[in-house]
């Protein structure tokens, strides 16, 4: 009704001649619009404001006028969400990073970093002031699911964590609404050859081999990292299984990706607390630098993610951008088991491990049991007498059935003239060894012959405990200290943010 309505006011505006006629024309219309837009019905309010996702992001921030200044380029750019990637004030207490971010605090969501650890109660006035209860958790802003993990917590296969992130990844690849998934945390999987001196500057292994298959599987776009102080950006990757710390670069184009097969990694450390310098340029990593502070700056539709590396001066420094033309894959539950011994196997989908029996007729026309194993072969019960020469030279049992009653361990065998109007069921007992109920035979003649054709295996693979490596970088609390190079600059005056949705 309401867009009727705006046709034809614009109909009478494009037919009058007056000026003024026109003028009140147009305000009336403008007018209408806006009530299309407030009072629309929840689904098309839900269009409208997926078009326009505004997220920003940096992380290893500090107390210093530079971090003053990554606050300010944030606050001017006017996002809708910023994520902080970890490492806070640097300092016993979160007092004087807390009070520089109030420009941008009721936007902000937090990973937690090294330097955010319980010492002096630091972890949990972080988890109070932005009301979490758990350092991983997740959250849907319009399009976009974001995914928050800790890589200071356990995150092994048998951890919270672990199971928290499969489910959490797999409901939003299956929910038609979410056309993206990013995901924030402190340790980056890879990067470039830097000067930061702690092991995980490198690239964290244990959490990169068990989470990037996943990452893949589940079709996540953007993963965001710091704890290297520097700005770096990774080509679309796929995991490598030979070789992890080598990713597979599905694509070397070096800004605009089209329907990527793969993640793309950025490690955005640049909030103000100093820089690490890069001694070499890794080849999966399209852009990087060490120069600058500032922030990636993300504006996100249902078909396209717009990133840019905006310096604390203003000056665009990367520029990248995913689009999507291809319907949204739909993965329905599957086995997570990504990261597995390698003596784990598939099972096909014709298979079982559990027996089936099947209704076959001998030579006589009567009906006889066999199971089929996995191998698919049958195996005959026919009341004959079984080869001296089995598979392993292990005993096989053989039993009679007694027209439903069940079958004793005492049961002799079958012989020539007995059993032609019943079926008879030859059972394979498994090779781990015979217990104490053995089936004793009556016959000295006929010994037992065992036989592993029915074993079933049931492997599984698990991966020990593991805790994100921690980093012992003494904090920086002097400002005017000339951080690998990078020179603190005079901090721009503050002006109140407008509250933020």
């Amino acid at each position: 009704m309401i867009f009727i309505q705006i046709i034809n006011v614009m109909i009478l505006i494009e037919n009058t001649q007056n000026v003024h006629v026109k003028l009140v024309f147009s305000v009336v219309s403008l007018l209408l619009l806006l009530a299309m837009v407030t009072y629309a019905p929840p689904f098309l309010q839900k269009v409208l404001a997926a078009s326009n996702t505004h997220i920003v992001a940096a992380g290893d921030w500090g107390c210093s006028s530079n971090t003053e200044k990554t606050v300010n380029n944030a606050k001017s750019m006017n996002p809708q969400l910023l994520l902080a990637l970890g490492d806070y004030s640097y300092e016993k207490t979160s007092t004087c990073w807390l009070d520089l971010i109030k420009p941008v605090d009721s936007i902000t969501k937090i990973n937690f970093g090294n330097h955010d650890d319980d010492k002096d109660g630091l972890l949990n006035s972080y988890l109070n002031h932005f009301g979490l209860s758990k350092q991983y958790y997740s959250f849907d802003i319009n399009n976009v699911h974001v995914l928050t993990m800790a890589t200071e917590e356990k995150f092994d296969t048998n951890s919270e964590q672990y199971n928290f992130v499969v489910n959490d990844l797999r409901k939003a690849a299956n929910n038609p609404d979410i056309k993206w998934i990013i995901v924030s945390m402190h340790y980056p999987f890879y990067s470039s050859p830097n000067t930061c001196k702690e092991s995980d500057c490198a690239g964290n292994k244990e959490s990169r081999d068990l989470f990037h298959p996943l990452f893949d599987k589940y079709g996540v776009d953007l993963v965001l990292q710091g704890h290297v102080h520097n700005y770096e950006r990774s080509y679309p990757l796929k995991f490598n299984q030979e070789s992890s710390p080598e990713p597979i670069v599905t694509s070397i184009t070096k800004t605009d990706y089209e329907n990527p097969n793969g993640v793309i990694f950025a490690i955005v450390g640049t909030g103000g607390i100093n820089l690490h310098g890069l001694s070499d340029s890794a080849p999966f990593m399209a852009y990087q630098q060490d120069s600058k502070f500032g922030i990636l700056d993300m504006h996100i539709s249902d078909n396209k993610l717009d990133a840019k590396f905006v310096s604390n001066n203003g000056a665009t420094l990367d520029h990248f951008s995913i689009s999507k033309t291809v319907k949204k894959k739909i993965i329905e539950r599957i086995s997570d088991n990504i990261v597995t011994d390698t003596k784990a196997k598939p099972l096909s989908d014709k298979q079982d491990t559990k027996a089936k029996p099947l209704i076959v007729k001998d030579e006589n026309g009567k009906p006889a049991i066999t199971y089929k194993l996995n191998d698919g072969t049958p195996t005959d019960t026919k009341s004959k007498p079984l080869s001296d020469k089995v598979k392993e030279d292990k005993p096989a049992i053989t039993y009679k059935l007694n027209d439903g009653t069940p079958t004793d361990t005492k049961s002799k065998p079958l012989s020539e003239g007995e059993g032609k109007n019943k079926p008879a069921m030859t059972k394979e007992l498994s090779n781990d060894g015979l217990t104490d109920d053995k089936p004793k035979s009556l016959h000295n003649e006929d010994k037992a012959d065992l036989s592993n054709e029915d074993k079933s295996t049931n492997d599984k693979s698990h991966v020990g405990g593991l805790l994100g490596p921690s980093d012992n970088t003494d904090p920086v609390d002097n400002e005017n200290i000339d951080h690998d190079g990078e020179k603190t600059t005079i901090t721009n005056e503050r002006d109140p943010f407008a509250g933020l949705k």
